[in-house]
């Protein structure tokens, strides 16, 4: 057998598996990406704008927030598949409600949890106010967000998955939402020739139907479907634009925040414009990789696992990061350029274990899948 048709046949092994490898990879790298958002940002307001320290740690920081939009993306990739055949009733039950009833429920469990920390009672008027009533009054865990983000894009598929199906479709959504909802938006942040016509230009005209994530969901379908095609000129040039955009988002950050005098995070959203391309160039280069090499297969076993596992540390990661501090595990314990990868890195290994210890429990098990 060939290798093309050992690769071919070890595709089709995958897809009967109802796995694609290098999704597993990226989801991954994602969840590393997440844990750091939340580890780097422990003590960037600590440093000050002018110190290499702040510097670091915002850089950290700046591409960390890429997890946010791979992880759209890998939703985005499976679920407007449209060889996946998928009912309104299936998409609503399976997928919208059980990411609501998720958030709901990791919503009381953080609830509890902040109460704990602050040392409070649980006194009638402590249970209904900050865990009964919080439920609908009071944001979640500073996390949770995602899940009744997720849930809501979810909704829509029924509605657009025909549509960018077709890929000039897509390559229109995703050329609006770039200069729209990415483009402009930054550059806003800064001064330039014709700033205030701009400002009112789009004050006057509102574009807010090609913003939000649904534009990453589409970015992760475009690129599933027809980023392996891309030749490979196509795919070094995308791939300088991603560490361009990177140390792009590095200096004007760094700048941005020694003009104002503080951390100003501008660049530190998946909604930079810099995040686009660094999110598209990391998705693209660990497709071709399994498109490519054996080496992703080979790995396949590992790959599946630590994907299982990151739904779980996405939801525990933040209780892991506060049990540490109250021990007094921080990133001020040495340099962030050392600080902030091992912290990372042990949050996500000692969230392992306890995402497959709840994964053993078939009620707990539902909660973290």
């Amino acid at each position: 057998m060939s290798m093309n048709e050992n690769l071919i046949s070890k595709i089709e092994k995958g897809s009967a598996n109802r796995r694609i490898v290098y999704l597993d990879f990226i989801r991954v790298i994602a969840c590393i990406l997440v844990v750091m958002v939340h580890i780097s940002a422990q003590q960037i307001e600590y440093f000050s704008v002018d110190s290499v320290q702040f510097i670091i740690t915002n850089s950290f920081n700046c591409l960390a927030f890429t997890g946010v939009a791979l992880f759209v993306m890998i939703s985005g990739a499976l679920a407007l598949n449209p060889q996946k055949e998928v009912g309104i009733k299936s998409m609503l039950l399976h997928k919208t409600m059980h990411f609501f009833i998720l958030y709901y429920i990791w919503k009381a469990f953080y609830q509890v949890v902040d109460l704990l920390d602050k040392g409070e009672r649980f006194t009638f008027q402590n249970i209904k106010n900050d865990i009964i009533l919080a439920l609908i009054q009071k944001h979640g865990y500073y996390h949770l967000w995602f899940l009744p983000m997720i849930a809501i894009l979810y909704m829509i598929v029924p509605i657009v998955k025909k549509s960018v199906a077709e890929k000039n479709v897509c390559m229109y959504f995703l050329c609006v939402f770039f200069v729209t909802a990415l483009l402009v938006p930054t550059m806003l942040n800064f001064e330039f020739k014709f700033k205030y016509l701009v400002m009112d230009f789009f004050a006057a005209n509102d574009f807010y139907l090609f913003g939000g994530y649904l534009g990453y969901f589409i970015l992760g379908h475009s690129l599933h479907s027809w980023g392996g095609k891309l030749t490979k000129g196509m795919r070094i040039l995308l791939y300088g634009m991603g560490l361009v955009s990177f140390l792009l988002a590095v200096v004007l950050g760094a700048l941005h925040a020694q003009s104002a005098g503080r951390p100003t995070y501008i660049m530190n959203t998946p909604f930079a414009a810099t995040t686009f391309f660094i999110a598209a160039a990391i998705f693209v280069n660990i497709q071709a990789i399994g498109e490519k090499t054996d080496s992703l297969w080979k790995a396949e076993k590992v790959l599946t696992f630590g994907a299982g596992t990151t739904f779980g540390i996405y939801l525990l990661h933040p209780l892991i990061i506060l049990l540490l501090s109250k021990i007094g595990v921080k990133m001020a314990l040495c340099m962030p350029l050392l600080s902030i990868p091992l912290l990372t890195i042990g949050t996500v290994l000692l969230c392992v274990p306890v995402t497959v210890l709840w994964s053993k429990v078939p009620f707990l098990r539902k909660l973290i899948q």
